[in-house]
């Protein structure tokens, strides 16, 4: 997102009108940190074991000051210098020393909420939600870049629990009986200052997750907030009379699982208890104390370290999978928004990969010979759905199990029944192309780099374990799909000369675009040419793959517009029967040829979509199939094919 000159400006000003107070700022920003999250303090060596208050701490005022001036210089100097910059270190620093430290997401967000608190509360005359907006992005930026350098980090553990009083109870006591009738305005101020602290948090709650409805009005966090909230000073109000945590509606063994599954750690506790006092401060001023402030705190704690008790650790043996708590998270998201929609987002599964390819449709009996139309073929429909549920439910567990887990069936029947069928690597390649880009299409809000390597991996695991039983290998004699006859029309001919005199000059980068799609879709095929095995050189960067496709592409193209006026197929520079072969040895399938055609007119698409239309993509298929046939021809004297 780029940084604009009023961005820019309302940083510099407000900065150029603190900088001198960056010493007690910096303190005031730290300080306001371990206010909301005390374990935070745990992170800096120079904290531990100290008896000097945090306020006075010499160590904690240098390195305060020095990282609330780098955090704001950072900032002033974004949209100038067009990057993230910091003085005095290095990003790699910064991140190589934040991923020793284990900061978490949580971390980083609390240190956005302490930052613009503390900026807030020093320039009150020219604070604005514009200012706001500025402060955050910048500092958003910062975040991002150190990110980049961090790698995936532990937990820290909670705070251990402290003896509760007749006196403390009391107290909590009082004071719920003047909140509890307010208990549904309250609940909802209290998650809404928990997402301010911690926006990520949101996602924590799949009924929040893509929905259009302001958080604040949404009726289902409405009624999960009161829950929470009443629950939670419920259990305060009862813990000395019975002498233990008790939730009502509940349990908390329930509470504990439904808390690991979410993925809540130490930070989301800490910030959830910051949000409680102060959502109770607010709602009783008159009674607010240092000492009821205790009382509920220590109420809190007790309530988290009973829930923290029934979070169980993942045993090692179940996370053979290397699948981990973030991408069950993404996958987990995603498939509570599709599952509803499991039918559609099932058939259009199956017929993006009959669009990639066809001749795949003739794996299914119950297709072949069929008059109905694949949209509308109803045992299609029973068949798409069960199998694109059955994907994304074994997604969803692959984390908690710890293993690949199938319903209605057994990985050993899958196994037997794609070796019968004739799957192939490139038939599994495709399906995950298909299937990635269905998600995309159905989540678009959410979808991300994340959440595509999540949903990949997870599929990658479903496909290993089905090769493994996979018993004997699986042939490519399949029924192949008939080629178009050379009846090339003038209509045809000029949308194909048209369109590729518009893209004619950009052939050397359409071309690697090209065989970019290929490797997407079948990352195998890349060990089909020699020179890219094992090559160190980035596929996009590779100098004999840009002259390949420039010419794999150009020759294809030509042969296009050739075809009606010559009444052949020709190629130039090479021979038919020269490609005949050279498709032979190199092992090409007519799922290769399927899939090519895919990418071909995809990459055309992208290159004049002012021109394209059902009937220019028809002409294009129609000469590429054509060319494929002529190819095919040469390699009809080997079995294989």
């Amino acid at each position: 997102m780029a940084f604009t000159a009023e961005k820019e400006a309302l940083v510099v000003d407000s900065w150029n009108a603190i900088k001198a107070d960056a010493a007690e700022l910096g303190l005031k920003f730290f300080l306001r940190i371990f206010e909301i999250t005390p374990s935070a303090s745990g992170l800096f060596p120079f904290l531990r074991d100290t008896s000097v208050p945090l306020e006075k701490n010499p160590k904690l005022k240098r390195h305060a000051m020095s990282v609330f001036a780098m955090t704001c210089e950072a900032a002033v100097q974004l949209r100038k210098l067009g990057r993230v910059i910091v003085k005095e270190t290095t990003i790699k620093h910064l991140g190589a020393t934040h991923a020793k430290a284990c900061i978490t997401s949580e971390h980083f967000e609390l240190m956005r909420y302490a930052l613009l608190e503390t900026i807030r509360e020093a320039v009150p005359y020219m604070w604005s939600p514009k200012m706001r907006n500025a402060w955050a992005e910048s500092y958003d930026q910062l975040v991002e870049a150190i990110k980049k350098e961090m790698r995936p980090v532990a937990k820290y553990e909670f705070s251990p629990e402290a003896r509760y009083t007749k006196e403390e109870e009391s107290l909590v006591v009082e004071s719920w009986d003047i909140i509890k009738q307010d208990a549904a305005a309250l609940g909802l101020k209290f998650f809404m200052r928990i997402f301010e602290i911690a926006p990520s948090s949101s996602g924590l709650f799949s009924f929040l997750r893509n929905s259009d409805v302001p958080i604040g009005q949404n009726p289902k966090l409405k009624r999960h907030a009161m829950t929470v909230f009443s629950m939670t000073c419920d259990s305060a109000v009862q813990l000395q009379r019975i002498g233990k945590v008790i939730v009502r509606d509940t349990t908390i063994r329930k509470l504990g699982a439904t808390h690991l599954k979410a993925g809540v750690s130490n930070e989301h506790f800490e910030v959830m208890k910051y949000a409680l006092l102060e959502t109770i401060k607010e709602a009783v001023p008159h009674m607010w104390s240092d000492k009821l402030r205790e009382a509920w705190g220590k109420a809190y704690d007790k309530l988290v370290a009973a829930i923290k008790e029934e979070m169980k650790p993942i045993p090692r043996a179940l996370q053979a999978t290397g699948f981990t708590d973030a991408e069950e998270d993404f996958v987990l998201g995603s498939w509570n928004v599709m599952k509803e929609n499991a039918a559609t987002l099932g058939l259009n599964f199956f017929l993006k990969i009959f669009e990639i390819a066809p001749s795949a449709s003739n794996l299914f009996s119950f297709l072949r010979d069929s008059r109905v139309s694949l949209a509308q073929n109803p045992k299609l429909r029973r068949h798409a759905m069960a199998v694109f549920s059955m994907t994304c439910d074994s997604a969803v567990q692959l984390h908690t199990l710890g293993k690949v887990m199938v319903k209605d069936n057994t990985l050993t029947k899958l196994g037997q029944v794609h070796s019968m069928a004739g799957i192939t690597q490139e038939h599994f390649e495709v399906m995950r192309f298909a299937l990635l880009d269905t998600i995309k299409e159905a989540v678009p809000h959410m979808w991300c780099p994340e959440m595509r390597n999540a949903w990949a991996k997870a599929y990658n695991k479903l496909t290993e374990a089905i090769q493994e039983e996979m018993k004997t290998p699986a042939d490519s004699t399949i029924v192949k799909y008939r080629m178009s006859s050379p009846n090339f029309t003038a209509e045809k001919e000029a949308l194909v000369h048209d369109s590729w005199n518009a893209m004619q000059s950009d052939s050397p980068n359409l071309g690697l675009k090209f065989f970019l799609r290929i490797f997407e879709i079948a990352p195998s095929t890349i060990g089909l040419f020699s020179f890219l095995r094992n090559a160190d050189v980035p596929l996009h960067k590779n100098p004999k793959l840009k002259r390949h496709a420039m010419i794999v592409f150009s020759m294809t193209c030509d042969s296009a517009t050739q075809l009606r006026r010559a009444g052949k197929v020709v190629v130039k520079e090479m021979t038919l029967q020269k490609l005949g072969n050279t498709h032979f040895k190199a092992g090409v399938m007519t799922e290769h040829f399927e899939l090519t055609r895919y990418a071909l007119l995809e990459t055309i698409k992208e290159a004049v979509p002012y021109m394209w239309s059902a009937q220019m993509k028809n002409a294009w298929a129609e000469a590429f199939d054509n060319l494929a046939a002529a190819i095919k021809e040469e390699m009809r004297a080997h079995p294989s094919l």
